[in-house]
């Protein structure tokens, strides 16, 4: 919260609601994007705007920048899907000052003096707040996803006014817009430079197929997108491998009790022990002497399978109690994102060729190492015959598609 500008009073008042770690805030997240009917509604209403999306955007780009084009598509899906008709995003004005905002975060953090090195951050951060206290202040909540407006009712009852709430939205957004669009990227990078896994991907993609359906123009392929995790091995293998390859997350955690680990390391009790994702990720006597490789076919071996419900060898979401709540809805609209992307369109580097772009500029709060530059490609449709001019309908699970 320490980039949201919250007043003190705010924060000693969620601080006595929530309690001092937020965890009340957190098992609220929690209820409604755990899996159940709940995050099945979120993520159908995100496919719904991705595949309207790419058809405006996607179709005659003769070159864009491969992070951009996929951050833009999945801060819409994303943002609309949670706050609704009146998504304070779809102004381009709000979207832009979002992008403003986030360089300055690290300032607002550790910078002893954030209104000098990140004025421009800071504006822009009053640009947003102050396009979500209007949302409020106008009802945009009442239409949105059913968690905002039950966390919106839950604060102002305990006394926080609607230029407060607002602030709060700083901190829902950069849950959804932090992280995902940088793995988007590096999972599109990772399948679109290597010929054998695109090939195999869109191959199991094509087992996601459960009918066709008439439209205005002749038949469609009906996908459904809910099924990438059971039937797509190879793409799951490649998500797996690019979070574990890339993932920079921290995790910290409180000690509880004095403690000594391994009859060498004394932890006291209250101090603060900071885990590095990498160093977990990229472990030599868990992963093997390739651990600092890239290699998706590790997950299709029993012990890459068994590492994925090893939150002590595999934490991309960290773990415990403050395991990120958003993320079964951030994994499957990231999924559905490629997959559309790999089924209608081919998509080349401008230069000709695939190289992966250095990551020396990263974000420590960040969880996802964004890379230090966009690659542009060039994206039309698929070259194949036999897909050339397919028209393809996508759903998330909606059995009446199925029938």
């Amino acid at each position: 919260m320490l980039f949201s500008g919250l007043s003190r009073m705010s924060k000693d008042t969620l601080t006595k609601a929530y309690g001092a770690h937020g965890n009340g805030f957190t098992r609220s997240v929690h209820k409604y994007l755990a899996a159940g009917s709940d995050l099945h509604a979120a993520t159908r209403t995100a496919i719904e705007k991705l595949t309207v999306g790419i058809r405006c955007s996607f179709v005659g780009q003769e070159q864009v920048g491969l992070y951009e084009m996929l951050r833009h598509q999945l801060c819409q899906a994303l943002t609309g899907a949670i706050y609704g008709a009146e998504n304070p995003y779809d102004d381009p004005v709000i979207e832009a000052s979002w992008l403003e905002f986030v360089p300055g975060i690290s300032h607002l953090l550790y910078s002893p003096v954030p209104w000098l090195t990140a004025r421009k951050a800071l504006k822009a951060r009053a640009r947003v707040i102050k396009a979500f206290q209007n949302y409020f202040e106008t009802g945009g909540h009442t239409q949105a996803f059913a968690m905002i407006p039950e966390m919106f009712n839950t604060n102002a009852n305990h006394g926080l006014p609607s230029s407060e709430a607002a602030k709060l939205e700083m901190a829902t957004s950069l849950a959804m817009l932090s992280s995902g669009a940088i793995s988007a990227f590096w999972l599109m990078f990772h399948i679109a430079s290597d010929p054998d896994a695109l090939r195999d991907c869109r191959e199991e993609l094509l087992n996601l197929v459960v009918k066709e359906a008439d439209t205005p123009s002749g038949k469609a392929k009906v996908v459904d997108l809910s099924n990438i995790r059971t039937q797509c091995p190879t793409m799951m293998a490649m998500w797996h491998e690019t979070l574990r390859y890339h993932s920079t997350v921290i995790n910290i955690k409180k000690v509880q009790h004095d403690t000594t680990l391994a009859s060498e390391y004394f932890l006291k009790k209250g101090a603060i022990l900071m885990i590095s994702g990498t160093t977990v990720h990229h472990d030599t006597n868990t992963w093997g002497p390739g651990a600092s490789e890239f290699d998706h076919k590790r997950f299709f071996t029993p012990a890459g399978r068994r590492n994925l419900s090893n939150t002590t060898a595999y934490r991309p979401f960290g773990a415990g109690t403050t395991m990120c709540p958003g993320r079964h809805f951030s994994t499957g609209v990231v999924l559905s994102l490629v997959a559309m992307t790999l089924l209608q369109f081919d998509v080349h580097p401008v230069d000709g060729q695939w190289q992966m772009p250095t990551k020396k500029n990263v974000d420590m709060w960040n969880a996802m190492p964004k890379p230090d530059q966009d690659i542009p490609v060039k994206i039309c449709r698929r070259a194949e015959t036999e897909f050339a001019y397919t028209e393809w309908k996508f759903v998330w699970g909606d059995t009446s598609e199925k029938e």
